[in-house]
């Protein structure tokens, strides 16, 4: 991982430094071209105003440079904070069981769906499932899905109609079909 994160940032340095110097070129070659007929005085306000902005960039690349330590960190606590993948499955089904409950709704099915590769030692899990209840349960058990210490992302959600019952009064409820992601911690 450290080679990797030492490798990272010696390829951001070089792209930043043929960025850098792609951009000085083709200032350069800008000035020259349409120096003809400038003033000093106009010259030197296009010289110094590139000169900021080289400046600025040149900052803004420091401070990226002093910020990659800490966003190492980061990186460290989110794959920490996943669960393990030999236990990741129940993990998940058993919080959405909870959740479902807590909200007041049924999980009518669940299915994973695990990619086959592993990056940087995360394992990406399409989830499908299929939820049932009223409106105010299905908001509750997505607001539960938002705040869950694991991590959830939500790809797309289709509503329909369930009728709970037939003739007049029937409870009408909705079916609401979710793919989302998870992800786990790959095993070494």
């Amino acid at each position: 991982m450290i080679r990797d994160f030492k490798r990272r940032k010696f390829t951001l340095l070089i792209v930043l430094g043929t960025l850098l110097a792609a951009d000085l070129a083709m200032t350069i070659f800008s000035v020259r071209a349409a120096s003809t007929h400038v003033s000093p005085q106009h010259e030197l306000a296009t010289q110094t105003a590139l000169l900021k902005l080289l400046r600025a960039d040149v900052k803004r690349a420091h401070e990226i440079e002093l910020a990659i330590p800490k966003t190492k960190q980061d990186c460290e606590v989110f794959e920490n904070s996943l669960p393990p993948a030999d236990t990741g499955y129940s993990v998940v089904s058993g919080e959405l069981q909870d959740l479902s409950q807590k909200a007041g709704l049924q999980i009518n099915s669940l299915s994973f769906h695990p990619k086959d590769a592993t990056s940087h030692g995360i394992k990406e899990v399409s989830l499908d499932a299929s939820i049932g209840g009223d409106y105010k349960s299905v908001v509750r058990f997505l607001n539960g899905l938002q705040h869950s210490k694991n991590h959830y992302v939500v790809d797309d959600l289709t509503l329909g109609n369930q009728s709970g019952g037939s003739g007049i009064g029937a409870l009408m409820g909705v079916t609401v079909n979710l793919h989302m992601r998870s992800y786990f911690r790959a095993l070494a």
